[in-house]
């Protein structure tokens, strides 16, 4: 080998090595949702252009209604699945899996039936509903099983590393479904309404559901559901373990419909739409930043179980790079072209710029601090996640009404910046002081520049 090749080659290493920690798996999971995200932001386009601002705002409450009620309906498990199952599989002891198994998808099965009728009866006898939102409320409801699956067994997926299956149906497949759907309605001659949009939306979150379920069956445990029977001492420790997650995981996950539910009495149905539309994008870019989290989350739970702590610190700073160049990036695009962008779904959303531009920064800071909260909940933090969780959902309430009323969607935007800031704040705090571990960029980025010879 010549001196320039060698020269060249030891300029190439380090550059493939820091290129191979860029595309890890949250990262090209997160390019995979790119994907989805430019098929789902055409779809917002289409749909604000072809429905009416008011039928918008009432399509994106009663799906809103049906991911929150379908999260409830989870129960909890969702969120405790990695670290019991890690748990699990670290002891040898695949029978408690497949219990554990069984046991999360009975209750999901029984909340669900139940906040299904619940949902139903409201929307056939609500009095002051009109026709399209009885009609859109209905399809919503019927969505809810489905909802519930997604997220039970996506979160089974994820615990034992079937990150493609736990995440792509929902946020890659749907939205390409949905576009196409929504293309051939157009084509058929069908006028789109909430109704028949959200009908739409139901078949495929059932189809979806059903298939992730099918592919997941051979990669757990095996064994007869019926016949599988978990010590009611344990059925009593993962029912308290997971409940106080709901609303942990409603603020994690589902940010966006708790926030456009909260809104929804304060606003026209049109603000609403201008809101719920800003939200939805700034958690499309978001997403890059919820992945990344999720991603680490069992590789987090194992680190734990085997009490290493630099370990933790190693894969959170993996997670870290992704999430930061997408967030400051949409923000620049924003910032520089935003009332262009939001021109393209109507004349009526050029105004929200700002309330968008605040939005995004809300995912920024997402970033900034790292994973704390999946992190608390590794560490068997539940009650703590759960009262930051409440904490933060009643600021978001007082704010939205204190705000919305005088201010429209920038004082929706403001409340939601507040709350996610406090949140966040919060979650830092608590898990340093129960277990001195670190997950904000400014801590991490200084131990990743100190000398190696720095204590850990």
């Amino acid at each position: 080998m010549t001196r320039s090749s060698a020269h060249g080659s030891a300029w190439l290493a380090p550059l493939l090595s820091r290129a191979g920690r860029l595309f890890t798996t949250p990262s090209l999971l997160s390019l995979a949702r790119v994907a989805g995200a430019l098929a789902g932001f055409v779809t917002q386009v289409v749909l604000a252009r072809t429905l009416h601002a008011s039928a918008l705002g009432v399509f994106y409450s009663v799906t809103s209604l049906a991911a929150v009620v379908g999260l409830m309906a989870a129960h909890g498990y969702p969120s405790i699945a990695p670290r019991f199952m890690s748990r699990y599989r670290e002891q040898g002891k695949e029978a408690l899996i497949a219990a554990f198994v069984a046991r999360a998808r009975k209750d999901a099965a029984v909340f669900a039936a139940v906040a299904t009728a619940g949902a139903l009866a409201f929307a056939v006898l609500w009095p002051s509903l009109s026709l399209e939102a009885r009609f859109a409320l209905i399809a919503a409801a019927l969505s809810i099983p489905a909802n519930a699956a997604l997220r039970l067994n996506g979160s089974l997926a994820a615990a034992i590393r079937r990150f493609a299956l736990a995440y792509l149906p929902d946020t890659c497949i749907r939205p390409f479904l949905l576009f196409g759907g929504v293309l051939l309605l157009i084509a058929l001659g069908v006028t789109l309404t909430a109704g028949n949009v959200t009908w739409l939306l139901t078949v495929l979150f059932t189809g979806l559901a059903l298939a992730q379920y099918l592919l997941l069956r051979k990669d757990l445990p095996k064994g007869d559901a019926s016949r599988i029977e978990a010590p009611p001492r344990l059925v009593k420790i993962w029912r308290r373990e997971a409940k106080p997650l709901i609303l942990v995981a409603l603020f994690t996950f589902f940010f966006a419909d708790v926030a456009i539910l909260m809104v929804t009495p304060l606003m026209t149905s049109a603000d609403t739409a201008i809101i719920g539309l800003c939200l939805k994008l700034a958690l499309l870019v978001g997403f890059a930043v919820q992945v990344a989290h999720q991603v680490v989350v069992p590789d987090l739970a194992d680190a734990h179980a085997r009490k290493e702590h630099g370990t933790i610190r190693d894969v959170v700073l993996k997670a870290l790079a992704f999430p930061l160049v997408i967030t400051i990036a949409a923000i620049v695009v924003v910032a520089l072209w935003g009332e262009t962008l939001l021109g393209i779904f109507g004349p009526e959303f050029t105004g929200a710029k700002m309330p968008l531009l605040i939005l995004l920064f809300c995912q920024l800071a997402r970033a900034v601090f790292g994973p704390s909260v999946p992190l608390l909940t590794v560490i068997g933090a539940q009650r703590e996640n759960a009262a930051l969780a409440v904490a933060a959902i009643a600021v978001l309430a007082v704010c939205n009404l204190a705000l919305v009323p005088t201010y429209g969607v920038l004082g929706a935007a403001v409340a939601v910046a507040i709350a996610t800031l406090f949140w966040l704040a919060a979650s830092a705090v608590v898990l340093a002081r129960l277990s001195g571990l670190r997950t904000d960029a400014v801590y991490l980025v200084g131990r990743l520049v100190a000398p190696r010879s720095a204590p850990v």
